[in-house]
């Protein structure tokens, strides 16, 4: 209500000239979401990994009141970088929801991490391996290294459950401008990186 008017020129704008109709209700969304899990998963499992954040949360508790508790495999796993206690937080508040949790502490490796850049942008293939990420200050490296860090921690948890691919969905809770933001084509085939 930031104009005098605000309400009803949506509503016009919205009802009168682009002929939608005034039918839409958080319940009726979060049932569409509830139905479509169901019908996609099946008797499959999901993996979701969850970062406490409202978008993987929201996704959490959507794939919690969609499947049976044994379908939702949810794993957090712990940077190091949280807040204090913040991984503790989002353990309890996603308990809280019914959600069977598996926690992983990989404090330590995110803080020794390292990996692999191109020397040149222009040549790929010939590499260089960055320093450890507590010792790095440029962002786009510590970024490069959180997240392959975080996809080979990832990876280990998989093969420790000894999940088959072909009976598992990954969950995802990204949102369209989180596509956006990493340029993928999902979301746009003219899209730039503005942050990777």
């Amino acid at each position: 209500d930031l104009t005098i008017n605000g309400q009803p020129m949506f509503k016009t704008f919205l009802c009168d000239i682009a002929g939608l109709t005034g039918n839409f209700t958080l319940p009726g969304r979060e049932m569409e979401c509830v139905n479509y899990i169901k019908e996609v998963v099946q008797n499959n499992k999901v993996l979701l990994l969850v970062s406490g954040g409202v978008d993987s949360t929201v996704c959490a508790a959507l794939l919690n009141k969609a499947l049976k508790e044994d379908q939702v495999i949810a794993v957090h796993i712990d940077n190091g970088f949280m807040r204090k206690n913040e991984s503790i937080k989002v353990e309890q508040s996603l308990r809280k929801l019914g959600l069977r949790l598996r926690v992983v502490n990989a404090s330590h490796q995110f803080y020794n991490g390292t990996t692999t850049m191109p020397i040149d942008g222009k040549d790929p293939v010939r590499t260089r391996e960055t320093r450890l990420l507590c010792q790095t200050t440029c962002p786009e490296e510590k970024r490069k290294i959180i997240g392959d860090i975080f996809v080979k921690i990832a990876n280990e948890v998989i093969a420790d459950l000894n999940l088959k691919p072909e009976e598992v969905f990954l969950g995802q809770g990204t949102l369209r401008p989180d596509l956006i933001e990493s340029a993928s084509s999902i979301a746009s085939p003219k899209a730039d990186v503005i942050k990777t």
